[in-house]
């Protein structure tokens, strides 16, 4: 029940910001449609499961035991995911759904810009929910000091990360840049907008870090067994573990299935097993359960601190 009430509200918040460009029709369908794009983890498609657009006011309802404060920022955050997917769909140029393909690149960096401004609305609609104008400067400098974080991240991303031969390390850098920032920033400024406890905001904020680190790992487990990330030629966690883990003709072949100048096209079940064979999704199990039990260490000790991490736990389900 609190689920459904609070994504009623979360959608009614955002729609209240699309309300002065509903009169241009196309403009108000191409942003609608950003928003519901599955990626983008919208309330309106993504609230049963992990409600990850309720995230910044569960935070806040954890530690003040209120959350509407709160609403403005979960807006803000998914109108600023959802102008990050569309950009990043028009870098890409992979998903034959994406409004860049269907409707061409300039049409989709308008609409990526609108929800930009549209997410500046958002947060300066604090004010009306009782924030004082400090707190307001201060999480406008965390969101923004986060999504740059997450450009640096897509940059390096499409930059070298779809080197086969990238290392670890340098993967789970650019996978804490460009997927955990967000996740990051969504508790800090939850957590931000309930107390002034510096160790609770602090507490929230790394669970948070580590909640994304796990949810993108589990990510690109699902992405080699489901075979999306095989026909993209995306080099994973799994992907990277295996080419370091192997020689000869395994090794061989999946550098070829990897590389993205390669004409040679994979068998998606052929590549699964061996990625499976070699151990690689059993060891990005293990990672990811490793960023969950950090994950989950953190909220226990919010719990410790007077937090009311309940509904937090089922992130980590």
């Amino acid at each position: 029940m609190w689920q459904k009430k609070q994504t009623k509200l979360l959608n009614e918040e955002i729609e209240s910001f699309l309300s002065p460009i509903s009169d241009t029709i196309d403009l108000y369908e191409l942003i609608k449609n950003a928003l519901t794009q599955s990626k983008s983890g919208p309330a309106t498609k993504n609230s049963i499961g992990r409600p990850w657009p309720l995230l910044p006011l569960l935070v806040c309802e954890a530690i003040s035991g209120q959350y509407e404060q709160a609403l403005p920022i979960a807006a803000a955050l998914q109108l600023l995911k959802a102008a990050g997917d569309v950009f990043d769909d028009i870098e890409d140029a992979d998903s034959y759904e994406s409004i860049s393909y269907r409707y061409g690149a300039a049409l989709a960096t308008n609409t990526a810009t609108t929800l930009l401004i549209l997410a500046e609305k958002a947060i300066a609609r604090l004010k009306k929910r009782g924030i004082e104008d400090h707190v307001i400067v201060v999480v406008m400098d965390i969101i923004n000091s986060f999504f740059s974080i997450a450009c640096i991240g897509q940059h390096l991303d499409l930059s070298i990360a779809s080197n086969i031969n990238i290392n670890e390390d340098s993967y789970l850098k650019i996978t804490g840049m460009k997927s955990a920032s967000q996740i990051e920033c969504a508790c800090q400024v939850g957590a931000l907008l309930a107390t002034d406890n510096q160790e609770l905001i602090n507490t929230l904020t790394i669970f948070g870090y580590n909640l994304g680190m796990a949810s993108q790992i589990t990510n690109d487990i699902q992405g080699i067994t489901l075979g999306n990330d095989i026909i993209n030629r995306k080099v994973t966690l799994p992907v990277i573990y295996a080419i370091s883990q192997t020689e000869g003709d395994v090794h061989d072949k999946l550098k070829l299935a990897f590389r993205k100048e390669s004409q040679y096209k994979p068998d998606p079940v052929e590549i699964r097993d061996l990625l499976f064979r070699t151990g690689a999704i059993h060891y990005s199990t293990i990672k990811m359960e490793y960023y969950k039990l950090q994950a989950q260490e953190r909220i226990s000790r919010a719990s410790s601190i007077g937090a009311n991490v309940e509904k937090l736990k089922k992130f980590l389900e």
